[in-house]
């Protein structure tokens, strides 16, 4: 058989439903809740979603930190002076404060204080040592809780899977040293910490208990950052958007679309609003397959969005099992695995051109490995254990195509 006949699989459109339901989630009024939503069980928490300040992963290889900027949370750098210039800060820091710092949308793996990364060996908010193994804090933030209190914070360092950081009000008064072992958690994605009531907090589900997560959270509208509610899958779950289709409810080729590893693929653009009515307007022309752990593919589409008053949500999940595969002669592939990876990771192309090329860039989108293909069928094995957690992209440059895939790394 000719090599590049061996990956080339697509699915042929033959699908039995496993099961169809209509579901409701609330996330209440303003939208003060956070729901995790599993395809198949359902809603596996419904939690109060303005307690929490900041949230520390737990991921071996990761050291990102996010804060609740959906609801308020606002976290800027302090760039007067190194972490030497604690007791600079005062009540008038704030009149001279840069712009503030915001989660990625597209990942869990880069938070608010990540966003200044350059690469490896900085984590934005502190630089990792290559003795200790430890990440040292190497800068100061003033940070706006949900309550709307000013503070000043330190992330001193994380070691081991523990953070140690204070925080205390910007005149130096009611300063508290804290610390969250993220070790205790290992089935949560993050550790959650408030820091007015200073309160480590277990709010969300054990990672394999939920799909997505309906919050509020910050994204860029007209090239502004602005609070949505929306969609965010968990990492690992890949998602096609389907649109400008004539039934969502009957649509079912989803071999036609892109599945995509952003946890914001879902996002919230699904509805508008409407001015004349002053409601919602949910977008009946699109909707979303989204393939789990497994590789279950479910088809989502939404009816009903009540707004602040109730932050009721509706929709319709589906599960379609494909049953029959065939082989396609003539197209180039790029796959990975595993994915996601956390020491190396395989990828393997079956490409029409001999001249062709692998590049894989970071999120920001620097090249940061590039290599020739020389064969039909290649398989290249890439440690990843010194890459930093979070998504990339892995490109196959042919003469007139390029194939992507993504690849996370934790």
């Amino acid at each position: 058989m000719n090599s590049r006949l061996k990956l080339t699989i697509v699915s042929l459109l033959l699908f039995n439903i496993s099961f169809a339901q209509n579901n409701s989630v609330y996330l209440q009024q303003s939208y003060s809740n956070q729901s995790f939503y599993h395809l198949v069980n359902g809603e596996t928490a419904n939690v109060d979603n303005s307690s929490w300040d900041l949230a520390f992963s737990t991921g071996t290889f990761n050291s990102s930190i996010r804060t609740n900027d959906g609801k308020g949370v606002e976290l800027y750098t302090y760039s007067s002076t190194d972490t030497s210039g604690w007791s600079s800060i005062n009540n008038l820091s704030i009149n001279s404060l840069p712009s503030p710092q915001f989660n990625s949308d597209t990942g869990w793996s880069v938070g608010s204080f990540d966003v200044y990364s350059s690469a490896f060996p900085d984590y934005g908010w502190g630089i990792y040592n290559m003795l200790t193994h430890n990440v040292v804090g190497d800068s100061l933030h003033i940070i706006k809780t949900t309550d709307g209190i000013w503070k000043k914070l330190w992330i001193e360092k994380l070691d081991a899977g523990v953070y140690f950081f204070k925080h205390a009000n910007l005149d130096g008064t009611n300063l508290i040293t804290q610390q969250v072992n993220t070790n205790n958690y290992s089935n949560k994605k993050f550790v959650y910490y408030d820091i007015d009531s200073d309160q480590t907090l277990d709010r969300e589900p054990a990672d394999d208990q939920w799909h997505f997560t309906f919050t509020k959270y910050i994204s860029t509208v007209m090239n502004q950052p602005y609070s949505v509610t929306g969609v965010l899958c968990n990492e690992g779950i890949q998602v096609a958007k389907a649109l400008q289709i004539g039934s969502p409810s009957s649509y079912t080729n989803f071999a036609n679309h892109n599945f995509e590893y952003e946890i914001n693929e879902i996002g919230y653009d699904w509805k508008t609003f409407d001015m004349g009515s002053f409601s919602y307007i949910i977008d009946n022309s699109r909707c979303y397959f989204i393939k789990d752990f497994d590789n279950n593919i479910f088809r989502i589409y939404f009816t009903e969005f009540e707004g602040s008053s109730t932050g009721k949500i509706s929709f319709n999940i589906t599960q379609m099992n494909s049953s029959v595969s065939i082989i396609d002669k003539n197209k180039s592939t790029i796959n990975v695995y595993p994915n996601p990876a956390s020491d190396n990771v395989n990828i393997v192309t079956n490409t029409l051109d001999l001249n062709s090329q692998i590049n894989i860039y970071d999120i920001s989108g620097k090249l940061i490995f590039s290599q020739k293909i020389k064969d039909n069928f290649s398989v290249i094995n890439l440690p990843v254990d010194t890459y930093k957690s979070g998504v990339y992209t892995i490109s196959l440059l042919e003469n007139k195509s390029i194939y992507h895939k993504k690849l996370i790394v934790k």
